[in-house]
């Protein structure tokens, strides 16, 4: 999903395609297209169910690290403590 992340184009990484990406954020896939995109917002829970999701697969490995296994994580916890868009979100002048 690397290519298809739109404005949180780093949560690509630990989703392997839209549909894993929709699951672990309690959503359909048309939202999270949407969200992805910026058509629509991630709600607060869908942001915590999407940064816990990322911590599991980090802690259980189903995702690769890039060799910075406690970074990511710490990073996943940030964005699940309210600090999603400002771990996950591209910054640019729109957002």
């Amino acid at each position: 999903m690397n290519a298809a992340g739109g404005l949180y184009p780093s949560i690509g990484r630990y989703f392997r395609s839209l549909t894993e990406l929709a699951e672990a954020g309690c959503m359909s896939r048309q939202r999270a297209r949407d969200c992805l995109d910026g058509k629509k917002e991630f709600t607060e829970a869908e942001k915590k169910a999407i940064a816990a999701n990322i911590a599991l697969r980090l802690v259980t490995g189903k995702v690769k690290t890039f060799g910075f296994p406690d970074a990511e994580l710490s990073h996943a916890a940030t964005a699940w403590e309210g600090e999603f868009d400002k771990v996950y979100k591209v910054k640019n002048e729109r957002t």
